[in-house]
């Protein structure tokens, strides 16, 4: 798979590094903001405040990310180059903006009033990705199974931020009395729709790739493609005419979807050539563990209508899943991005380094640990609703992001120095 790669179609670094960085950035503020919710534990999962620390941390971390990574995918994988780079800027600063303008505004009731400028800033800098990839995609030549995820996931994205935008407008103007149905249609096509059936889709990529994994069928994932959109259809009609056997029927066929993906990802990883449980390795068993887990959690919060339970499903699935999924895969994707941008020219030149030497594995799996204990400890705070346990968790957790931070740097920074006397030598006539 790695052969079929049209890294030349990629767009420069700089640009995916954009959102790499950003996105490190939030997740460590997130997570430092962290211990001072320890009193909402036992509160309304649904608060303003939890609202504004959930979308900077989905926003400002988890589609950060993606978003970066769908810039160097997107061309890469689907053999076309992106439609304007310059639209992929332009999005990153209104982006960033409209992220710390519109958590700010929900998070303090005194700043209301700067919310709609916040929530037009992310609207319009989300539909120039929308666009941006809508125009890449004229120039299709190959329908597989990952760009039908990736064209239907921003599908979806629409409608959900034309929600998000709308929910904006409506915690000031007040025009829609059925606030609440529109946050699930919200939530439903933004995390579901978008997030969940991107890391479906590339997660075809990804995941055989760095698990060197072949020879696996892939009716599964087929299989999760169609039912999620199913379940994503009838649920939104099901909450918008309140016909609530659809809904039910849109949460059983979007759980069902997600177990296709789930023994779609197990069979890739029966198959792995390299066997061996490095960092990524680990991070990826713990994203699929905590996502079951969330989704049990959820079963158990329908049914006993317990807010306690949908409290501890999204920050189960956000900083459990979410947090692994994306961390492991950036542990591997900024070092091939450096590593292609910095050596791929000198390649029979001199030696140059493999992409586990760019990252500091101690370090890595010490920054997996950590967060996995952390985790554990904010999930039992929940359940038992001890604040100072939480706090305590999640302070845990937020050294976990600094690691992942100093292992980003590690890597922007490898070899640079060797680099440079290499460069020098060449200048003064050596070899």
């Amino acid at each position: 798979m790695a052969k079929n790669l049209a890294t030349d179609m990629a767009p420069p670094f700089i640009l995916v590094a954009h959102y790499m960085i950003a996105g490190a950035i939030f997740y460590a503020f997130t997570a430092f903001l962290l211990p001072f919710y320890a009193n909402e534990v036992s509160g309304y999962f649904l608060s303003s405040s939890i609202a504004s620390l959930m979308h900077l941390y989905l926003l400002g971390f988890v589609m950060m990310v993606i978003f970066g990574a769908m810039y160097q995918l997107v061309p890469v994988v689907l053999e076309i180059p992106i439609f304007s780079k310059d639209f992929a800027y332009v999005q990153f600063y209104m982006f960033v903006g409209g992220i710390l303008i519109f958590t700010f505004g929900l998070r303090d009731e005194n700043y209301t009033q700067i919310l709609p400028y916040g929530a037009m800033l992310m609207y319009v800098s989300i539909l120039i990705f929308i666009t941006n990839i809508f125009l890449t995609y004229r120039n299709i030549t190959r329908w597989d199974i990952v760009a039908k995820f990736i064209l239907v996931s921003n599908i979806f994205l629409t409608i959900g931020v034309t929600i998000g935008f709308i929910i904006a407008l409506n915690l000031i103007y007040g025009f829609y009395p059925d606030i609440l149905d529109l946050v699930q249609m919200h939530i439903a096509t933004t995390i579901f729709g978008y997030v969940i059936m991107t890391i479906m889709g590339i997660g075809m990529i990804l995941l055989p790739m760095f698990s060197l994994s072949h020879g696996f069928k892939q009716t599964a994932i087929e299989m999760a493609f169609y039912t999620i959109i199913t379940g994503l259809v009838l649920f939104l009609i099901g909450t918008f005419f309140k016909i609530n056997i659809l809904k039910f029927g849109g949460v059983l066929f979007s759980t069902i979807a997600i177990f296709f993906a789930l023994y779609q990802m197990y069979l890739i990883f029966s198959t792995r050539i390299r066997k061996q449980n490095d960092f990524w390795a680990k991070n990826m068993m713990a994203s699929f563990a905590t996502l079951i887990i969330s989704f049990f959690i959820l079963l158990t919060g329908v049914i006993t209508k317990n807010d306690t339970y949908y409290l501890l499903f999204g920050f189960t699935l956000f900083f459990g899943f979410f947090t692994f999924f994306v961390v492991g895969h950036i542990y591997k994707i900024l070092p091939f991005l450096v590593w292609y941008q910095r050596y791929s020219p000198l390649v029979g030149k001199i030696k140059v380094p493999m992409l586990n030497d760019m990252v500091h594995e101690k370090v890595a799996d010490i920054q997996f640990w950590i967060t996995l204990v952390g985790l554990l400890l904010a999930i039992s705070a929940i359940i038992l609703k001890i604040p100072l346990i939480f706090q305590v968790g999640t302070v845990i957790m937020g050294i976990g992001t600094l690691l992942v931070i100093y292992n980003i740097y590690f890597t922007l920074v490898y070899g640079i120095e060797e680099l440079e006397n290499y460069n020098k030598g060449l200048k003064n006539g050596g070899n």
